[in-house]
């Protein structure tokens, strides 16, 4: 019964952004542009070849997950991916307005939903067994609460080193690897923010009123994931000229991406509004065949940009938000005891 259960949410719930190739690509452009924005603050074994890859490649984890069908695993991981941004609408909500706090989110959508007259549509058991979309999606808080897990292991990272002690050698590697994780994992979501598809309705074929006869087709998703990149065979190399790394202080350039102090949930909603802005160009590109032209080819390269300028920007405030005070290195050996 479990396993039939996560099938069908499996199969419902399949909305993936970007191909590994771009995941991956995105992933290596940031931290490229993470070293260019901290010099020569940036950790050497943050720019060390196989680290790199680790990172990229653990970026397409959450996209792993899927695979799984744990219905609970489901629940959660799915709706991590998107945010529907015309349906917040439905619980009296925009962008702006979503409470960055998860649970308080959920509260005010049920809220909502218990009001009579709700707009949305009604819950689907036998068609939505895991509730995957019962609700608009999560993707700015998987988001932010990866990144504060990011600062978090940093933190370790930079207590361990300064401790500098040899005992704790294996807990230095473990720390680095724990952040090189979440870094991946982070690094997921930032790409998919960068999707059009992946912040709104019409995430597989346009949805409702279409009077400009835009595609209904709901493979234009995986068409936009991975089948622009295969067919212009699209590399970090041509996408890294489009980004823009420096920090606003040497570069006023207006295309650097820069988190205003330490405000990680605004560089994110940003983020997504300018991805937003873009779901109805795609739609117009790919319903004139730009997509197997230049013009389509320059469309998800600027995409895949904003991503790794955002990431880069997000990795860069993480690491400046976690410079250890001599408070944290006091409770990290009280609480963490000698080692054995």
């Amino acid at each position: 019964m479990i396993a039939a259960i996560a099938a069908l949410a499996f199969a419902a719930g399949q909305a993936l952004a970007w191909d590994a190739a771009g995941h991956r690509l995105i992933t290596r452009l940031a931290l490229e542009g993470m070293s260019r924005k901290l010099g020569v603050d940036v950790p050497p074994w943050l720019k060390d070849a196989t680290h790199v890859k680790m990172i990229a490649d653990q970026a397409v984890t959450p996209d792993r997950w899927r695979s799984e069908k744990t219905p609970q695993l489901t629940h959660l991981n799915n709706p991590d991916h998107y945010v529907d941004i015309e349906q917040l609408e439905e619980y009296g909500l925009t962008l702006r307005t979503v409470p960055p706090l998860r649970h308080e989110y959920v509260r005010v959508m049920s809220v909502a939903r218990e009001k009579p007259g709700f707009p949305g549509k009604p819950i689907a058991e036998k068609r939505d067994p895991t509730h995957v979309q019962e609700y608009p999606g999560f993707l700015p808080h998987a988001t932010l609460e990866n990144y504060g897990k990011i600062v978090a292991a940093f933190r370790v990272v930079r207590i361990l080193e300064k401790l500098n002690q040899p005992e704790r050698a294996h807990q230095v590697e473990m720390a680095r690897n724990t952040a090189m994780a979440f870094m991946g994992i982070m690094a997921h979501y930032v790409g998919d923010a960068a999707q059009p598809l992946h912040t709104t309705i019409h995430h597989h074929g346009w949805e409702g009123p279409n009077p400009n006869g835009y595609s209904t087709d709901r493979g234009i998703h995986s068409y936009i994931d991975g089948g622009v990149i295969r067919t212009h065979r699209i590399i970090a190399d041509d996408v890294r000229p489009l980004c823009r790394f420096e920090d606003a202080a040497t570069d006023g350039t207006p295309g650097a991406r820069n988190v205003p102090g330490a405000d990680a949930w605004e560089a994110v909603l940003a983020e997504l509004e300018r991805s937003f802005k873009q779901v109805e160009p795609l739609y117009q590109l790919h319903k004139k065949g730009e997509f197997e032209k230049d013009t389509g080819k320059q469309f998800i390269e600027q995409r895949l940009a904003d991503g790794a300028q955002t990431l880069a920007a997000l990795y860069a405030q993480a690491w400046r938000d976690s410079e250890p005070g001599q408070k944290d290195i006091d409770e990290f050996l009280k609480y963490d005891g000698a080692v054995e």
